[in-house]
């Protein structure tokens, strides 16, 4: 989906300014050799270079409070995490949005905000808002490390003012960075930039809307050393030894935890971004163990879980991926418009919205718009089932609430099995010889295969190809063979069977 994005600025189609910024940072990947997973392997080179910044700025704030050894310590129970070992490196803006809000904490704690620190803290928030909103939830751990800094330079005014001027400099930052980067974006932009700010304010924050809830069992599992520190961490800064302001501080920097209960999108990789702070806040606790069991046992813990996540991974998926996108290539020479979960196909026009939780309530409530609404104004003759929603919608008779009740009707009936994920804008018309109506709502050419057919009163033999418009058609089999309609000019099916297994791997 975020590669797609790229896709999307290059071909002047993207038009939502906000959380797009990556897409022109890494603009450049498109002019490397290879696929879109080859692309995306280049950026996550990027991504990881982001999470050592990460564990840099952890391991510095960290000090601070503790010695050396143990801000290293917490560095590696964030590294060591398993949805962190997992995700860390990502393509997605959770590692360079912590690796600029982190090293903007550094700079709070190490500095008096004189004037470079001022600029420098300004900048990097800004342009952290500027990759996702959700950089306001750091919002307790800045104002944690501000109240230990005010305390420390002895609380004078003239500190507020330097606070002041700084976050102005962030909105300054923020308003430059997106009136540069939506510039060309369509005139579109400033209202779906409203949007989603709207969307964000009325479903991302809410107890009673969860989905990804059900991730904290496991999260805790391939984290248990991360998941005792945090467990410890309240009871070590209501009975510590530290002075208050500095409680308060670490406080602020464990407050990010709290949004695993609060705010909406807190899957697996979310982790990497909200567990940074926390993992500073976790100082005190890690000091107190490397006390009693020493630094040894407990750098040995945290390296043996983190070798368990790794032994734990499922077997790659790449290859499989690389062979579907191969196909695709081979079948459609020119890129075609196709529905799908999150945009596997790197060169071809994602017709449909990336279908998440929020993403497709947001579809469900009609604040974008249906696949048939769709199919009506561009012609998308691809269908990818590339997830269970997809697979209940082609595989069953079933109730599919996660999509609208036309878009059901609307891909039950106008596309076909093709070839592995793949399912083609078509027609199977049975060998029974009696006439039937179908509303096609994919034009285009279309080619009759397995026999003949006669397609609104013309009769057509096996090979013949036909343009047929939208719109409702009648055709019935003759000769006694079932025929098919397929979309296309004599497209053929790769010469090898389709992958098995998975086409992502889970979270």
């Amino acid at each position: 989906f975020h590669y797609n994005r790229i896709e999307a600025l290059a071909h002047g189609t993207l038009t939502l300014p906000l959380q797009t910024l990556y897409a022109r940072v890494f603009l450049w990947v498109l002019d490397l050799p290879g696929t879109g997973i080859d692309h995306i392997i280049v950026i996550r080179v990027f991504m990881f270079l982001c999470e050592l910044v990460v564990l840099a700025a952890i391991t510095g704030i960290a000090r601070r409070f503790v010695s050396l050894p143990v801000a290293l310590l917490c560095a590696l129970s964030y590294v060591s995490a398993g949805f962190v070992f997992q995700h860390g490196f990502s393509f997605r803006f959770d590692p360079p949005t912590a690796a600029l809000l982190m090293v903007a904490l550094w700079v709070v704690l190490r500095s008096r905000l004189e004037v470079r620190a001022m600029l420098a803290v300004g900048l990097l928030v800004g342009l952290a808002f500027m990759m996702t909103i959700k950089s306001a939830l750091y919002a307790p751990a800045f104002a944690g490390l501000l109240w230990l800094r005010w305390c420390e330079l002895g609380t004078r005014p003239a500190y507020l003012a330097r606070i002041a001027f700084t976050g102005g400099w962030a909105v300054v930052v923020f308003i430059l960075v997106y009136l540069l980067h939506s510039r060309g974006l369509g005139a579109v932009s400033d209202m779906q930039a409203r949007n989603i700010v709207g969307h964000a304010a009325g479903s991302m924050f809410r107890f009673d809307n969860l989905p990804y809830l059900v991730f904290v069992p496991k999260a805790m599992v391939l984290a248990p050393m991360l998941t005792l520190l945090i467990l410890m961490t309240p009871w070590m800064l209501a009975k510590g030894s530290l002075a208050l302001a500095e409680r308060i501080a670490l406080l602020g920097l464990f407050a990010p935890i709290a949004t695993l209960f609060f705010y909406h999108n807190t899957a697996p990789y979310y982790y990497t971004f909200m567990l940074a702070p926390v993992a500073v806040a976790c100082a005190p606790a890690v000091n107190w163990l490397v006390g009693r069991y020493g630094i040894a046992l407990m750098t040995a813990a945290l390296l043996v879980f983190g070798i368990m996540v790794y032994r734990l991974e499922p077997p790659s998926v790449l290859d499989t991926q690389r062979r579907v996108i191969a196909a695709a290539r081979a079948m459609f020479p020119q890129p075609v418009s196709y529905f799908d979960f999150c945009a596997m196909l790197d060169k071809f026009p994602k017709a449909n919205v990336f279908m998440t939780p929020w993403v497709s309530a947001q579809y469900r409530a009609g604040k974008s718009p249906s696949m048939r609404e769709i199919m009506a104004a561009t012609t998308v003759p691809l269908v990818i089932n590339n997830d269970p929603m997809f697979e209940a919608v082609f595989k069953t008779r079933n109730d599919v609430p996660i999509f609208l009740p036309e878009d059901v009707a609307a891909m039950r009936t106008n596309y076909v099995h093709f070839w592995g994920p793949f399912w083609i804008a078509g027609q199977e018309i049975a060998a029974d010889g009696v006439d039937r109506e179908f509303d096609l709502l994919v034009p285009g050419p279309y080619t009759v295969s397995g026999g003949s057919l006669v397609l609104d009163g013309r009769r057509l033999e096996a090979g013949d190809v036909v343009d047929v418009a939208r719109g409702i058609h009648s055709a019935r089999a003759v000769g006694g063979s079932p025929v098919r309609l397929v979309w296309g000019r004599n497209i053929r099916p790769p010469s090898e069977p389709s992958p098995e297994g998975e086409l992502y791997a889970v979270f």
